[in-house]
């Protein structure tokens, strides 16, 4: 892959506060406080460990997808995996904050230019892959709990005879 460059590119500390502040603004504070404290929690070698990880992700994800690899492809699926367990370093992603960063990806100027020093086409890649990743969950969600329902009514049928 002769475009890719290796991540994303860390902000600085004047950077990093404007782009906390438009977070707390999109989010709450609660996701942005949860997401600070636990960076901090960190110290500088799992920093380091943690920013290489996502990085690596966002690599990965730009070879998969050179490779022509799907949404539902075991690879794409086990990336996007990884990039989930990623983000809980930070916060707990909802299905939802999940398929807005895909949507964000693809949408925000500055989203865009950091995935495009990755490769050109990643932003677009990232926004439908995430967002059929995203599906999948939310499948997988609705036929757990129509599992549970459907257990639950069993069980007041065989406490009803």
């Amino acid at each position: 892959m002769s475009e890719k460059k290796s991540g994303l590119k860390r902000h600085s500390a004047e950077e990093q506060q404007f782009y906390e502040r438009e977070a707390r603004l999109q989010y709450g504070p609660g996701t942005v406080n949860e997401s600070i404290e636990r960076w901090n929690s960190y110290d500088d070698v799992e920093q380091e460990a943690i920013v290489a990880e996502g990085n690596q992700i966002y690599v990965d994800l730009a070879e998969a997808m050179e490779a022509g690899k799907v949404a539902d492809d075991r690879q794409v699926v086990d990336i996007l995996d990884r990039w989930q367990g990623h983000l809980r370093r930070f916060y707990e992603p909802s299905l939802d904050l999940l398929r807005g960063l895909g949507q964000m990806y693809n949408s925000d100027p500055r989203f865009i230019a950091n995935f495009q020093d990755i490769h050109c086409g990643l932003p677009a890649y990232l926004e439908r892959v995430i967002d059929d990743y995203v599906d999948d969950l939310e499948t997988a969600e609705l036929e757990r709990m129509l599992a549970e329902d459907e257990e639950l009514e069993k069980r007041r049928q065989n406490l009803s005879r």
